[in-house]
């Protein structure tokens, strides 16, 4: 499954649970579901290295002033929430984490664990294998670029604080 694929998938699961008032993580696995054990097995790959390419200290800034603070735990739960706004949301904030100020303040999980679990469910459901076979990725051990501090957080993106409730005039 190549990334464009990845998208389409994603993307469809998106609109149809904003359509149905209902979970993205279910629909997307039980779309998951219907694909061979290989090619749920590339979607994850593909989930995966998206994750990691947004281990970023930038992106990590934004999931802070969104979630009003944000750990280890959270930062991963962020990067999938991230993935799940799709393709365009996504690459947006690799460019700019400011981008995530266009996204509404509600209706939107932004901190989104399940969407990291759809994938090896289905492959569960698909495999009975509990286990999915490890594809060699390794999550970096730091995140890119340059760190921030949390006194002027705000000040570096300034949209994000706005919409989130952070006074910027008083760091």
């Amino acid at each position: 499954m190549d990334e464009m694929a990845f998208w389409a998938l994603m993307e469809a699961a998106n609109a149809e649970a904003r359509e149905q008032h209902a979970d993205q993580a279910e629909i997307l696995q039980k779309k998951l579901q219907t694909l061979p054990a290989e090619e749920i097995l590339a979607f994850h790959q593909t989930f995966t290295t998206l994750c990691f390419n947004a281990y970023r200290w930038d992106l990590w800034a934004a999931a802070y002033i969104i979630g009003g603070g944000c750990g280890d735990d959270s930062f991963m739960d962020f990067r999938a929430g991230l993935i799940g706004l799709g393709r365009a949301a996504y690459y947006d904030a690799l460019e700019d984490p400011n981008s995530l100020a266009l996204q509404p303040k509600t209706g939107v999980d932004f901190f989104y664990e399940e969407l990291a679990y759809a994938a090896p469910m289905a492959y569960e459901a698909v495999t009975g294998k509990e286990v999915m076979p490890d594809h060699g990725s390794r999550h970096p051990r730091e995140p890119a670029g340059e760190r921030w501090v949390e006194a002027t957080v705000a000040e570096k993106y300034p949209q994000l604080a706005t919409k989130f409730g952070w006074d910027i005039s008083n760091p």
